[in-house]
């Protein structure tokens, strides 16, 4: 070190002392120009080397960490952040009080709506109160459902054993192709099973409609996906009867030139369709009509349609309750990573940073300078400055090693207040 200081003070640059060692000033001088003296001075030894290489360091992490204004510029990036941290906390903190507020009315609400279920209980005035004064909707709704019922009941079971079992006659009308007045008779005439599958196969119709009516009236996504699986269903079997009907006719009434009946055949079909609107479109009707009768019969039990409407109200509120005690979950924990990486951001900015990209870059021109000597004048062999040569780069690399920045990817080193 005392080697080192006796030749840098033949420099005339700016220096700094430090320990009652004179120090060139980073700022000002050639580090390469000063390296190559110094080295000239020790004959290149790499002992020197090293400690030249620490001095160096020692200077600048000094002059680094005293350099207020380069201090503040280089902090700058953490303070934006730690103010955009202190924002978003300021703003999730605000979000979960208003969180909280409505977690605290929507309970309030629950349970204003259990103590109306338990009012409904206990209180038989209420429910007349609420009670509905006509039956008129009611009445006018089973006015068409019972004829509607009674048609779907003859039209299923003339559609079916018309495609199942007639034997079509060429003098008969398009009417008759469809409906068999004599259906029962005829299919009873054939065997009890015919019979029996004739009879039943309208009541395969009523057993969807009132599926249906059970899923809608669930209120869910399921539910509507199944309603319209249904309808699907439904419609798919009155296209098989309408098709069989028809396809029927067309095999008796076709000669032997005639082409094999096809589907596109059948949607070009006069009696396809009325099949279709006959059955499908009357079916659906019916289904609508059934749903706002079994609606009203609903309402004319006035407890218990008060009861399920508030059971599905306080439903509601529950989902309502969870979402929002959710999103205060999600804020609680986003405001627990802001803290952490806001104490991470003081602990930096309470610190210093040193700019290792810089002092490498320093590190590497005194490195230059050192080697440059040795090459050119050091008074030795060829091989042996080879090896000296070699010798000063492990120097370096071990010198950058211990002091922990052999990293390329990142620009700064961190010490934070605790260090």
């Amino acid at each position: 070190m005392a080697l080192l200081e006796q030749f840098t003070k033949k420099k005339e640059e700016t220096t700094e002392t430090k320990n009652g060692i004179a120090i060139p000033s980073i700022d000002t001088i050639n580090q390469t120009t000063i390296a190559y003296e110094d080295s000239k001075a020790c004959g290149g030894r790499t002992p020197n080397l090293k400690s030249s290489l620490e001095t160096l360091y020692e200077q600048f992490f000094t002059k680094i960490k005293k350099d207020d204004v380069e201090q503040q510029e280089l902090k700058q990036p953490y303070i934006t952040e730690l103010e955009g941290l202190t924002v978003k906390l300021s703003n999730k903190e605000e979000e979960i009080k208003r969180s909280e507020k409505k977690l605290d009315e929507v309970q309030e609400e629950v349970n204003n709506l259990n103590q109306e279920i338990l009012k409904i209980k206990s209180s038989p005035e209420t429910l007349e109160e609420v009670k509905p004064k006509s039956n008129i909707k009611l009445w006018i709704g089973l006015g068409f459902l019972i004829p509607l019922s009674i048609y779907i009941l003859i039209f299923y079971i003339s559609t079916a054993y018309s495609a199942f079992f007639k034997v079509f006659d060429p003098k008969i009308s398009l009417f008759h192709t469809i409906f068999e007045p004599k259906a029962l008779e005829r299919a009873l005439e054939a065997g009890w099973m015919e019979a029996g599958f004739v009879f039943l196969i309208p009541f395969v119709f009523f057993s969807l409609g009132y599926l249906i009516h059970m899923f809608w009236s669930q209120k869910k996504l399921s539910s509507y996906i199944k309603v319209c699986a249904l309808l699907v269903i439904t419609l798919s079997f009155d296209v098989i009867l309408a098709y069989l009907i028809d396809q029927k006719e067309y095999n008796f009434n076709k000669t032997s030139e005639s082409p094999d009946f096809t589907i596109t055949m059948a949607l070009d079909s006069p009696t396809f369709w009325l099949i279709i609107f006959a059955g499908f479109v009357s079916y659906f009707i019916w289904g609508l009509v059934f749903d706002m009768v079994m609606i009203e019969n609903d309402k004319r039990n006035v407890k218990e349609s008060l009861k399920k409407n508030l059971k599905e109200k306080i439903n509601q509120k529950r989902k309502l309750f969870f979402k929002i005690k959710d999103t205060v979950e999600d804020n609680e924990n986003e405001i627990g990573v802001f803290k952490v990486r806001a104490k991470e951001l003081e602990c930096i900015i309470e610190g210093f940073i040193l700019p290792i990209q810089n002092y490498k870059v320093f590190a590497i021109e005194y490195l230059k300078g050192w080697q440059k000597y040795i090459a050119a004048e050091l008074p030795i062999g060829q091989q042996e400055k080879i090896t000296l040569l070699q010798e000063c780069e492990a120097i370096y690399e071990s010198h950058i090693q211990e002091l922990d920045l052999v990293a390329d990817d990142y620009q700064n080193k961190v010490f934070t207040k605790t260090i």
